[in-house]
């Protein structure tokens, strides 16, 4: 019997592939399980979408309600978690945002689910207070240290400001939402750092994934 990789991706629009205005939808999942399966080619993969476009981490954002749900529905061996630029963009602190992602990310854990959590892209809009609230958050996340968590640095593997014009323009849709090209990119950058880590078996299909 062929071996199972059931991966649910949650987050607001980014994860939902949000674009256009919201007239279209093109999920990073979908190239994400195009990267996994060379990796793991005797491995069936499922990769669910629980994205909700303008969902907050904090109150009165629904993403504890929404995870705590999802967690019932379905038994999944990995969470990839990716949220609070809303939350920036309403004030919240980062304090408050790095709290509610601990909420979530515990959720996913005590199922006995593996956590990958991302950090938080850059944008169009550039101001010196909310981008020191995002990098902030970015920290902690990146600084979390759990059994059974991992995180990725999504805003360095997908920059804004530093980008050249025609990266921007191919990659990023709105200044804030990202292209199709740009969530392909998206589940391209985060396939390949899960398949780093499952090649040097800090991620393990059979002893994690049953």
């Amino acid at each position: 019997m062929a071996e199972k990789l059931s991966i649910l991706c949650f987050g607001d629009s980014l994860t939902a592939g949000y674009y256009n205005y919201g007239e279209h939808y093109h999920p990073y999942a979908e190239k994400l399980k195009e990267i996994l399966q060379p990796v793991l080619p005797t491995t069936e993969i499922t990769t669910d979408v629980a994205g909700l476009p303008g969902d907050l981490v904090c109150s009165p954002g629904l993403f504890v309600s929404r995870i705590s749900e999802q967690m019932t529905k379905k038994r999944y061996d990995l969470v990839i978690f990716l949220g609070g630029r809303n939350d920036i963009g309403y004030g919240k602190s980062s304090d408050n945002i790095y709290d509610g992602l601990k909420k979530c990310w515990m959720m996913a854990l005590t199922t006995g689910a593996k956590v990958l959590a991302l950090t938080i892209l850059d944008c169009a809009a550039k101001f010196a207070r909310t981008d020191e609230n995002r990098n902030e958050v970015n920290r902690l996340i990146l600084a979390h240290q759990e059994d059974r968590f991992f995180a990725f640095d999504l805003c360095a593997a997908i920059p804004y400001h530093s980008a050249s014009k025609e990266f921007q323009n191919k990659i990023f849709d709105d200044g804030l939402h990202l292209t199709p090209d740009g969530y392909d990119l998206m589940g391209e950058v985060i396939g390949e750092h899960m398949a780093g880590l499952l090649r040097t078996s800090a991620l393990s299909v059979s002893s994690g994934y049953e």
